[in-house]
Formats: structure tokens, C-alpha cells, sequence
């Protein structure tokens, strides 16, 4: 057994080929093989958000504060808030991080396949990024 105490792992600030804006990573969960799960907290400030991605085994989000925008490749914009979980299924390809007024932090728990946990794309651009009026306000993305 090992114990993690907060604070004796260093945040990491998102890399900016894969974040667009101000995110901060904090690890959380790192576990050693067999087992493959990876968990971090991570804080994205107003506007700052991921580049298109995917992951091998799929992707679970927990919403802790803020409000936040998530989006799966070809789907509409869909609002996060606090208390909504996010899965990402494997091989989908979404985005997501706060919206352009409110910061957004969540838990972000992954599995990694041979020692990868995702799959980094194109960065989302300002106009895919702009949500319309009418963005949903139902925490879930359709099926």
C-alpha cells in the first residue's frame, strides 16, 4: 500500500499543444502494471479548454465546481456543472473545458492500453469552441 499526500505531487500546467487557455493538472491517480487507470484534477480558467483527443479504453469526467462545455466529433455542445459525470466511450472523439466565463474543475479518470491513455488531435478552434444560444442544459450528451 502507498499513501499520496496532497500536495507532495506537483501540478503541471496543460501543454499547449494539447490545451488551448490556462489548465493546471494536478495527479491524482498513477497506478503501476498490471493495473492501468491514471486519475487527475484539473482545472481549466475561463475559455481554456482541450484540443480534440481520444482515448483506448474510454474517459470519465467528474464535475467538481464551475460550469464547463463538453462536445463529442459530429454532436452539439453540451453544458457540464457541478455533480454530472461525462463518459467518454473508447475511440470517441470529444473536447471539453470551461466555459467562456466560468472556470471549471473536474476529475478526469482514464485506463491506459500499452502504456497510452490518449490520443491528442487538433486543437478546437474559437468558432467550434462558441457555443450557441441554445446550447443544452442537460449534463448528458445525446445518444
Amino acid at each position: 500500500m502507498e499513501i499520496f499526500r496532497s500536495g507532495n505531487r506537483p501540478p503541471v500546467r496543460g501543454a499547449p499543444e494539447r490545451f488551448t487557455g490556462s489548465v493546471r493538472i494536478d495527479p491524482l491517480l498513477e497506478t503501476q502494471s498490471p493495473a492501468r487507470a491514471q486519475g487527475a484534477k484539473v482545472t481549466f480558467e475561463q475559455g481554456a479548454r482541450s484540443a480534440w483527443h481520444s482515448h483506448p479504453l474510454g474517459q470519465s469526467l467528474i464535475v467538481l465546481s464551475g460550469e464547463g462545455l463538453v462536445q463529442r466529433w459530429g454532436g452539439p455542445i453540451v453544458v457540464m456543472r457541478p455533480g454530472d459525470v461525462v463518459w467518454a466511450p473508447p475511440g470517441e472523439k470529444p473536447w471539453h473545458g470551461a466555459t467562456p466565463t466560468t472556470r471549471l474543475v473536474q476529475i478526469a479518470v482514464q485506463e491506459a492500453l500499452d502504456g497510452k491513455a490518449a490520443e491528442w488531435m487538433e486543437k478546437v478552434t474559437d468558432e467550434q469552441y462558441a457555443p450557441p444560444a441554445s446550447v443544452p442544459r442537460n449534463g448528458h450528451h445525446p445518444a
